[in-house]
């Protein structure tokens, strides 16, 4: 959940989802997709950095 600047999520692959699309606005996607490899995160439906729900 996008409100502002304030970021949140519940639950623990919530969380990494969250860090990764925070990942992929600061760094980019093909940055985000890197750490999501290297951590070996394989989500159901892959990572594409998309937008969360905004507020």
């Amino acid at each position: 959940m996008v409100d502002g600047e304030l970021v949140t999520s519940q639950g623990v692959s919530a969380g990494i989802d969250m860090a990764l699309w925070l990942v992929g606005q600061l760094h980019g996607r093909d940055h985000a997709r890197a750490v999501r490899r290297y951590i070996q995160y394989e989500p159901a439906p892959p990572y594409l950095a998309d937008e969360p729900t905004a507020r």
